[in-house]
């Protein structure tokens, strides 16, 4: 499962028709005019900044202010609602307190593969600050400190050369591998939140997106396997994977898109 563009929350669409098309309402203004007052501006805060769901039919009216089909705009809230859901599970598997919004697990895992991706393919080396500016990236909206930023610039960095995926010195930064193996709870949670927000898009994609070009590749595969060559499987699919990536994978760019392949299989 992959992913064209960075994936936009409901929140992020609803900022942009609001701010970044030119005119740049006020919440009042837009909430008053655009919306046709069906929602208070203290709510449509909360929409835009994640910690609160639109209702369908809001959605709807924003689809028609922007002239697009309604469809499309529905689908990415019914993935974030699905993301919501599962993570609060998660949460609750791991022992750690629900969260709403931005959780910086889920921005960390986001961070760490756009950080990856960001290096150049021949394993040149690049200024860091030009790696950190093109993989903090990740898609989110939120505005974050510069103290929050440099703490999960350092976590994505110390989690990149913990697992010997970068070298940094003297100013300047190589990859030296792009295939994360989670370890710890820490890091297998970050990534099973990604890998929600991957599996709710692929299959929203597939199923309500069927006829747009989104990006998305999403199979089943069907076996019996002896249980004593699981083992065997799993290496022969990782090393299938690394190959495929190692022949795709080019420096970014214009002309490149990040895409974000997490994979699993399981005995059911």
């Amino acid at each position: 499962m992959g992913e064209r563009e960075r994936s936009r929350t409901i929140g992020d669409l609803f900022y942009e028709t609001r701010v970044l098309r030119g005119r740049r309402w006020s919440l009042r203004r837009f909430a008053a005019e655009a919306l046709d007052g069906r929602i208070e501006p203290v709510m449509l805060s909360y929409i835009e900044k994640g910690s609160r769901f639109p209702s369908e039919d809001l959605v709807r009216h924003l689809a028609a202010f922007r002239r697009e089909d309604p469809q499309a705009l529905l689908a990415v809230l019914w993935r974030d609602r699905v993301v919501y859901a599962v993570s609060r599970e998660i949460d609750r598997a791991f022992q750690t307190a629900p969260a709403v919004g931005d959780v910086e697990d889920g921005a960390l895992a986001v961070r760490i593969g756009r950080a990856i991706a960001a290096l150049p393919d021949d394993g040149g080396w690049i200024a860091v600050e030009r790696w950190r500016r093109e993989f903090r990236r990740d898609g989110k909206r939120r505005r974050r400190s510069p103290a929050e930023e440099t703490a999960l610039d350092q976590r994505v960095e110390e989690t990149l050369k913990r697992h010997d995926l970068v070298e940094l010195r003297a100013g300047k930064a190589r990859r030296k591998g792009r295939h994360l193996q989670a370890e710890g709870v820490d890091e297998r949670r970050a990534v099973a939140r990604q890998f929600v927000a991957l599996f709710a898009k692929g299959l929203l994609d597939r199923v309500a997106l069927a006829e747009a070009p989104t990006g998305t590749y999403l199979r089943n595969h069907y076996l019996n396997l002896e249980r004593a060559r699981l083992d065997e499987f799993h290496a022969a699919l990782d090393a299938a994977l690394r190959a495929l990536a190692e022949r795709f994978a080019a420096t970014p760019s214009r002309d490149t898109a990040f895409m974000n392949v997490l994979t699993t299989a399981t005995v059911a």
